[in-house]
């Protein structure tokens, strides 16, 4: 799904844009479990996706794992696969 955050204002295109990225994220990480390298590239990939929609970070960061409910509870993973969530989303921050 193609979304600019800087070209597009409408309110229901980013709420759109975020449930779709919010669902292929969560199919991505259940498909992943116990996988940990299979979890940082679905977090990779969501990161790509609301980097090229330009969500601001804070929103990239609140989707994934602070608002209720975030794709990390969505996707019902275990406590270590959280972990690898957290662990994927910093390395990608501080590359």
């Amino acid at each position: 799904m193609n979304y600019d955050a800087r070209t597009n204002s409408s309110d229901a295109d980013r709420a759109a844009f975020i449930q779709w990225l919010t669902d292929q994220t969560v199919a991505e990480l259940q498909a992943a479990r116990d996988n940990e390298t299979a979890i940082h590239a679905a977090v990779k990939t969501y990161v790509k996706h609301a980097l090229d929609a330009y969500l601001p970070f804070e929103e990239i960061e609140e989707v994934l794992g602070i608002n209720e409910p975030c794709i990390m509870d969505l996707a019902e993973l275990s406590e270590a696969d959280e972990e690898a969530v957290v662990d994927a989303f910093e390395d990608l921050c501080n590359a």
